[in-house]
């Protein structure tokens, strides 16, 4: 069995504060049969709902490791804890509605145990929008964008420094990013951030953008006969300079990177526009689209036709090796450069081990 590993590293400062007293949690899975030349890297980058501890990704950091000999790795990223699907901290989004849809006894009795207000609600059939209270600040915080690419970045190149420290010798032309959804738009931000750090980039459905800084995410829970529809409003939406910086059509205007992508979409994705999503992938230097239409679903590696594909994340993967187009080549890697978008320019420093990323909000 693989061999398991979990650490902390002090993290890049925070881009929007300066604050530099962040740590980042990385775990690691490296072969049974130990580390050689042709073991590769690989970073799972998980979306909405996933998470480090998610038990589909504890046991894909194992099974891969040694099924395709590569180390594998995670990281717990800026603002993930809020980006988890289970909530039980809520308040009434409209609380005047209450006067409509309790009886006078009701209502006297909630006044006098607040308590009680839940479980009055799930007697009644009715759809209820409430607010999660998520409790986000500027120092942590689901931006949705470049202090969770940050993060990836400096988790990969975090175990290379490591696999180097203890004379661990790999296969730095072979450095993979496997990611569902918002992680699959993560790794395309980080590809573009840090061009050719990644040899090969799998995206299982990445919208264009993040669609949580322009709406709010909403997801519906039963309690009793109650539904609740638990909107999440996130601070990013008022902290992001500009969105459209973030557009993939915009990452990759005038990029000529080496990374080979491969995107998997559905063509009945309620998050993403498939036709858009295909246009700009065809001008990605070094890459396949792969539209999953109905007929296509093969209750295999792909379940659905919508957002995520319903995908067993192993066959996908595992379908998505048989495209893959390897190469000897190691990257040279640039210690200082400068990305400039409209609103952010970007300066980027490796000359110290991990990079540093210097943001100018303009």
């Amino acid at each position: 069995m693989s061999e398991q590993h979990s650490f902390n590293i002090p993290a890049h400062y925070n881009i929007y504060t300066g604050n530099s007293n962040r740590e980042l949690r990385i775990d690691y899975s490296i072969p049974q049969n130990g580390v050689t030349e042709s073991t590769g890297l690989i970073i799972f980058v998980p979306g909405f709902g996933g998470n480090i501890d998610s038990k589909v990704y504890a046991k894909m950091r194992k099974v891969f490791a040694d099924k395709y000999n590569m180390v594998t790795i995670q990281c717990s990223y800026f603002g993930s804890s809020y980006m988890q699907s289970s909530i039980d901290n809520y308040r009434l989004k409209n609380p005047e509605i209450l006067q409509s849809i309790l009886t006078v006894d009701e209502l006297e009795k909630m006044n006098k145990d607040s308590s009680t207000l839940l479980s009055i609600l799930s007697e009644k059939n009715i759809l209820l929008p409430v607010i999660a209270n998520i409790d986000e600040s500027i120092e942590e915080f689901n931006d949705m964008s470049y202090m969770q690419a940050i993060d990836i970045i400096s988790s990969v190149e975090a175990v290379k420094t490591i696999l180097k420290g203890n004379n661990l010798i790999f296969n730095p032309a072979r450095i993979i990013g496997y990611g569902h959804s918002h992680g699959a738009y993560l790794l395309h931000l980080s590809n573009r951030l840090a061009p050719n750090l990644f040899s090969y980039l799998v995206d299982n459905s990445a919208w264009i953008e993040p669609a949580f800084l322009s709406n709010n995410r909403v997801l519906y829970g039963e309690v009793g006969n109650a539904t609740l529809a638990i909107e999440f409003d996130y601070i990013a939406k008022k902290i992001i300079p500009n969105r459209l910086d973030l557009n993939l059509e915009t990452l990759y205007k005038d990029f000529h990177g080496n990374t080979q992508v491969l995107s998997f979409q559905g063509d009945n994705d309620d998050l993403v526009n498939h036709v858009e999503k295909k246009r700009i992938v065809e001008t990605i230097n070094n890459s396949d689209f792969i539209l999953v239409k109905q007929e296509d679903v093969d209750h295999v590696k792909y379940k659905s036709n919508s957002h995520g594909l319903d995908a067993d994340f192993l066959e996908l993967f595992s379908f998505a090796l048989e495209l893959e187009r390897p190469t000897k080549e190691t990257p040279v890697k640039e210690l200082i450069y400068i990305i400039d978008f409209e609103s952010v320019l970007i300066e980027v420093d490796y000359t110290n081990g991990l990079p540093v990323f210097n943001f100018n909000f303009k």
